[in-house]
């Protein structure tokens, strides 16, 4: 318990700005509540906890519960996940409690990884480039394969050999304290107390609780609920650190078009910790630092979950519109000076798209791709499906390609689409017919296709 209260004050510590009354990025209160500094208060939990752990337990349990209605940024899982492990050293019934909480965590960690295009994409791709390997290319699909499998097997012991998972869930973490430490990746400290905790305290929980069914008949909802309680991440009810959705990268995420450029909601600096990416916190971090008439795209890469578009009013709330309105400049609320809307590019399109050598092109460094240019060598059907995912784009070049009717389908969701090469393709009328509804495409190259001058007439004039 001692040793768990240690790990929860280096975290607290490490990020000492997240409990402190801010402005960038601003507190996001879950009512209309005053900023409120709690990390004194915390610490003074913490203490309490070594004197008296049982009372001291509740109220560090009830600080860290209110600090996160003062603050929807502190709902990051270590802090509770560190207070569940302390609470598992205190009463007979936490100690249930926690070993299908830690069952559930890892199971769903390897679950999460091994459903996530994004884990086995851009996501590892970039942890096994920022821990210095060579060769990233090739050894980055192999990485997330082991992390994936090792996790759900470490969860699946904790189920049915929970003191074979007290082992295997020490190097387990250990390796993951030495991927994220300052010899290989130098990122995101704050959980690196939390692994040293699941694995020294997690490692006692199941040991200890091995052939027990401490609740009774009781055991078996625990388990249930800890086991399906992941589930409402597809959908939207449950915040992804509290789902075992560690790394796998399937998450939301904002970005703002303000009268001034661009800004992605990210957290990091001096809080030490990532945003907490849910359409919920994405819409509150919006509704306190944009202004009347800027806009909100929140892309959200679930499958049972749509991108959301949004215009903050004059009374500061954030107004939902749809995809045409936020690509319009024109006003959507009577006196709103409304801005033309920029939407999210997707990581895993860029990633799939720069595996592919497709050339990408944006005006600078933080904007979004505006023109994609596929050759002989990079084209292949699969990939026009990445193409959706790069919203603002307006000129797609096919020239010399493979390129087909039934490929173009994608391309109908591109609004802001103004120009097509096409020249050199075995592209027909019928492919054009895919793109009448597109309201801005004004040019299309079709040099030596079977394109009518009729269809791509009839095509451009919108008739």
């Amino acid at each position: 318990m001692l040793f768990g209260a240690a790990c929860q004050f280096a975290t607290v510590w490490i990020t000492w700005a997240l409990w402190q009354t801010r402005s960038d990025p601003p507190n996001l209160p879950t009512f209309d509540l005053p900023p409120w500094s709690f990390g004194w208060w915390i610490v003074g939990s913490l203490v309490w906890v070594c004197v008296r752990p049982r009372s001291g337990l509740a109220v560090h349990w009830f600080l860290l519960v209110i600090a996160a209605l003062f603050d929807q940024t502190r709902l990051q899982p270590q802090f509770f996940g560190l207070a569940l492990l302390m609470t598992a050293c205190v009463w007979p019934a936490g100690l249930a409690v926690a070993r299908w909480f830690l069952a559930s965590t890892w199971l769903w960690a390897g679950l999460h990884k091994l459903l996530s295009p994004d884990w086995f994409g851009f996501a590892s791709h970039w942890l096994v480039e920022r821990m210095g390997i060579d060769d990233p290319d090739a050894l980055y699909l192999p990485f997330a394969l082991t992390v994936a499998i090792v996790e759900l097997a470490v969860g699946v012991m904790a189920c049915v050999r929970p003191r074979w998972a007290a082992i295997a869930c020490i190097p387990m973490h250990l390796g993951i304290i030495l991927m994220l430490s300052p010899l290989l990746a130098a990122w995101n400290a704050s959980v690196i107390p939390w692994n040293l905790a699941m694995a020294v305290i997690g490692s006692w929980i199941l040991w200890s609780s091995a052939g027990r069914w401490i609740l009774g008949r009781w055991e078996p909802l625990l388990i249930a609920a800890w086991m399906a309680t992941p589930l409402g991440f597809f959908v939207g009810w449950i915040d992804h650190g509290f789902a075992g959705v560690l790394y796998s990268d399937s998450v939301p995420r904002g970005l703002i078009t303000r009268h001034d450029g661009l800004r992605e909601i990210v957290g990091w600096g001096a809080i030490g910790v990532p945003f907490p990416n849910e359409r919920r916190t994405l819409r509150m971090y919006f509704e306190r630092s944009a202004r009347p008439g800027e806009k909100l795209h929140i892309a959200d890469p679930r499958w049972l979950l749509e991108d959301q578009y949004f215009v903050l009013g004059q009374d500061r709330r954030a107004v939902p519109i749809d995809r045409p309105s936020f690509f319009a400049s024109t006003p959507i609320i009577a006196g709103d000076p409304s801005v033309l809307g920029v939407a999210k590019d997707s990581p895993r399109s860029i990633f799939r798209l720069q595996q592919a050598g497709v050339r990408m092109l944006q005006e600078s460094l933080g904007q979004p791709i505006y023109a994609v240019a596929f050759d002989k060598q990079s084209f292949r059907p699969e990939l026009m499906q990445a193409l959706p995912g790069l919203p603002n784009l307006q000129q797609v070049q096919l020239a010399g390609t493979s390129v087909r009717d039934q490929d173009l389908v994608p391309l109908a969701q591109l609004h802001l689409l103004a120009g097509l090469g096409l020249d050199n393709t075995d592209v027909t009328d019928r492919g054009l017919e895919t793109l009448r509804d597109l309201p801005y495409l004004q040019h299309v190259e079709c040099e030596n296709t079977d394109i009518s001058a009729q269809a791509l007439r009839s095509l451009l004039s919108k008739d």
